[in-house]
């Protein structure tokens, strides 16, 4: 079975242009969603790529795709010789006095923007308030930064695909 496929139907309905493909593991997220908290749903996943997928009354309306965090500090750290790899942590100061902490603060309160406006503008765009979803590596850390209240599932993924197959049946 492979998500999102022709022979695996979905508990939701898809609004998104025709012959667009979505990922199986964005599909597999929102249904993991769904099934759990019912519509009005912006799931935020951190992986490879930090994925934004709605959910508006029951059907999966379309997404946002911008750069993993891992996949940007690793380019970061691997195009610019200066920079050392480094793991991601939460810092409080926008100022860091060091490269790693400048890094750090970098990539902490600018991914953290980037999740509050992305929340902000899909909110403003359809006029819908949400749950909000984080699943993924970095969910843990950013929970707290976002602006509005968020439920991390670290296992929305794998609880999702089991929710699909069972719509086979």
């Amino acid at each position: 079975m492979v998500v999102g496929k022709e022979n695996c139907k979905l508990p939701i309905g898809m609004r998104v242009d025709s012959g667009a493909v979505v990922g199986s593991d964005r599909l597999a997220n929102t249904v993991g969603a769904f099934s759990e908290y019912g519509g009005n749903l912006i799931v935020v996943d951190f992986g490879t790529a930090t994925n934004f997928d709605v959910v508006i009354k029951d059907s999966y309306i379309g997404g946002i795709l911008a750069p993993g965090v891992n996949l940007s500090l690793s380019t970061l750290s691997d195009k610019a010789s200066l920079i050392p790899k480094i793991k991601l942590e939460k810092v409080k100061s926008i100022i860091g006095k060091n490269t790693i902490s400048a890094i750090r603060a970098g990539f902490y309160h600018g991914y953290s923007g980037l999740i509050d406006n992305i929340i902000k503008m899909i909110i403003k765009q359809t006029g819908k308030s949400f749950n909000i979803i984080l699943t993924g590596g970095y969910s843990y850390l950013f929970k707290n930064s976002i602006k509005k209240k968020t439920i991390v599932k670290k296992n929305l993924t794998i609880n999702g695909i089991l929710k699909a197959a069972v719509f086979l049946s």
